[in-house]
C-alpha cells in the first residue's frame, strides 16, 4: 500500500506497476492473517490484497486482505 486518506477513506495500492485507489465503506471487510481486522491495520508499506466492485467510477473494497510481516 502507498497512500492513506483518512478524510476520504480511501488508500492506493500499486500492482503491476500502477496504482489504484480503493475507496472503503462500513461494510468492508478487513482480515489479518486470517483474523478480523479493522481501517486501522491499512498502513503504508503493507502487502494488501483487495476484492472490490465498481461504483460508478470508484473502485469500492469489499474485502482487504492484509499480509502479516513474517519475523
Amino acid at each position: 500500500m502507498t497512500a492513506r486518506d483518512d478524510a476520504a477513506r480511501t488508500f492506493t495500492a500499486a500492482r503491476r506497476r500502477r496504482a489504484w485507489t480503493y475507496q472503503v465503506t462500513d461494510k468492508t471487510r478487513f482480515v489479518v492473517g486470517g483474523a478480523q481486522g479493522s481501517w486501522w491495520d491499512v498502513r503504508v508499506g503493507t502487502v494488501v490484497q483487495v476484492r472490490w466492485h465498481r461504483a460508478g467510477t470508484q473502485r469500492v473494497a469489499d474485502v482487504v486482505g492484509i499480509r502479516t510481516r513474517r519475523n
